[in-house]
């Protein structure tokens, strides 16, 4: 938060929506709205500047997704939430090439004498393959670290 922000509304229809969902009134005052739209715009600026001074450091003019990984690396929760993104990311833009390259095709698994599994277009049938669905589940909370776990209780030894 080390900027001067313009005073933008970037998120605010968002932001509005994120507050009711997280238990605040269905329709919060606007100047809480714009202060929390400023702290969400500065904390994004501030990572963004913080990957692309981690890229300079490596010779890079570029962000690349290591260098948000690098940012985000000492806080667990964000950085998974953020490789969970990125793989669903990943799964969607293999579908959609997949979906792209059949064009009306549909791809059927044909097995040949020997062992290898082919693929063949068939314009007949309309079945696809659809890639397997990444679990999409993440830790609530931030978790423990070795060592501070609760202590455990001893028994009362009674006389």
């Amino acid at each position: 938060m080390s900027r001067r922000i313009r005073k933008t509304s970037l998120f605010s229809k968002d932001v509005g929506s994120l507050m009711y969902a997280f238990g605040d009134v269905a329709q919060p005052l606007p100047e809480t709205i714009q202060c929390v739209d400023e702290l969400v715009v500065s904390y994004l600026s501030d990572i963004c500047a913080n990957a692309y001074y981690s890229a300079q450091t490596v010779k890079r003019n570029k962000i690349k997704v290591e260098d948000f990984r690098f940012v985000l690396r000492k806080d667990e929760v964000k950085l998974g939430r953020a490789e969970e993104l990125i793989k669903m990311n990943k799964v969607i833009t293999d579908a959609r090439k997949q979906f792209d390259n059949s064009e009306g095709k549909s791809l059927k698994r044909v097995k040949d004498d020997g062992d290898d599994d082919h693929i063949s277009a068939d314009e007949d049938e309309e079945t696809t393959t659809v890639p397997e669905p990444v679990p999409t589940s993440r830790p609530v909370g931030r978790p423990r670290k070795k060592g501070n776990e609760p202590p455990k209780k001893k028994k009362r030894e009674t006389s």
